[in-house]
């Protein structure tokens, strides 16, 4: 393999490396989205649901947090992404040990899953900086390589949903971990971003960040939106359950909404030459609330369901070839990885929120008026953002005179 990437040059190597971290990652990650369906067979109602996943968010805060500071402290983001790759991988598939049946069961699943969130949490989070990082300072197609990152994600979809029956809920645990290994790999061979570790008797200065007014305000948006956003993905399949459609057809969904991630990944460099970041962001919620309205109004069947995750698809593509690359610009370069910590704790705070409400709203209100419910709060968070660009204007329009 080393052979093979010294005939490349460094351009190709780099980029050969950087699509195994995050094309190898996602086709795993693929296999270990079943945690919900599993839960839900094992007899977690949507507010059992709500509670744990509420309780994971929880851990995630620290956990982002701590191995953020951990990145910026030492100066390796490479170092802390193995680690906690390889740990959390590890973690997740011994899920399927925990006791089912018991009359403690639900109390083991609730503390036993957040607790590996410490590792596995963060894992997304530090795998898309690494990438984001490096296409930033290598002048590498980002939304090329995160488009590819989906195709792969689509495919792993696509696998497991067509061998589930034969397979079994619980062994997408283990396979999971089994194929992280490549990406692990993949991570060990990466180049590290250039970063300084932070030194001096007063350590990281964490309050330049906060002084910076765009970060904040994004900050804010994002509170918001990942309320909306986990209340969204984690009870899809009790709505898939109260329309008649098969859970076991989750995959399929999740495919089909990784593929349309790519079309605006791969035109991010030219729509990024056409509108501002912050614009791209705002289109993002707007796409996938009309996911949400369409499951509270019309959607009945699978290729229902299919034609609504279609604009979720393309709201996440917009967010994600945008919101990483705006938090790069907002933050320094000697705090860039506590700057996607902080973002990604944001995210579990919400997570909190909406995991807390959304079980309960779910189970009091039912899946129709619940995702209307999501689908109006994801406009919301478009409001607020677009109500910050106001208030950047007025501030410009006072300093000119």
């Amino acid at each position: 393999m080393n052979r093979l990437l010294s005939r490349l040059g460094p351009a190709g190597r780099h980029s050969l490396i950087l699509l195994g971290v995050t094309g190898l990652f996602w086709f795993a990650w693929a296999f270990g989205c079943y945690q919900s369906v599993y839960l839900q067979s094992v007899g977690f109602s949507a507010s059992n649901l709500g509670v744990l996943n509420a309780a994971s968010s929880a851990v995630t805060i620290a956990s982002v947090s701590f191995w953020g500071m951990v990145s910026d402290k030492f100066g390796s983001i490479r170092k802390v992404l193995i680690l906690i790759l390889a740990v959390g991988s590890a973690l997740y598939a011994m899920v399927p040990l925990i006791p089912t049946g018991l009359p403690v069961s639900p109390l083991l699943f609730t503390v036993l899953i957040p607790a590996l969130n410490f590792f596995r949490g963060s894992v997304a989070t530090f795998d898309e900086n690494l990438l984001v990082r490096n296409c930033n300072e290598l002048r590498l197609n980002f939304g090329v390589l995160r488009g590819l990152g989906s195709l792969l994600f689509t495919v792993g979809s696509i696998l497991i949903a067509a061998v589930l029956p034969q397979v079994g809920v619980p062994n997408t645990f283990w396979i999971s971990g089994l194929l992280m290994v490549p990406a692990i790999i993949c991570v060990v061979l990466a180049r590290e971003p250039n970063s300084k570790p932070s030194r001096g008797k007063g350590g990281m200065n964490l309050g330049e960040l906060f002084k910076n007014k765009a970060y904040v305000s994004f900050l804010f948006f994002a509170l918001v939106f990942y309320i909306a956003a986990s209340c969204e993905g984690n009870f899809i399949p009790y709505f898939m359950g109260e329309v008649g459609v098969p859970s076991e057809r989750y995959g399929i969904l999740l495919a089909l909404r990784a593929f349309m991630e790519i079309p605006f990944l791969l035109f991010m460099v030219r729509l990024r030459q056409k509108f501002p970041l912050r614009v791209l962001v705002l289109g993002a919620p707007v796409l996938m609330a009309v996911e949400c309205l369409g499951f509270g109004l019309f959607a009945n069947s699978l290729p229902g369901m299919l034609l609504c995750c279609t604009f979720f698809g393309l709201g996440n593509g917009l967010f994600i070839g945008s919101s990483l690359n705006y938090v790069y610009e907002l933050a320094p370069d000697h705090l860039k990885a506590s700057a996607q910590a902080f973002f990604a704790s944001v995210s579990s705070v919400s997570g909190i929120l909406g995991n807390l409400l959304g079980g309960v709203v779910f189970d009091a209100i039912g899946a129709r008026p619940f995702y209307l419910s999501v689908g109006c709060a994801y406009l919301l968070s478009s409001l607020i953002f677009l109500l910050s660009f106001r208030h950047k204007k007025e501030k410009g329009a006072v300093e000119a005179n």
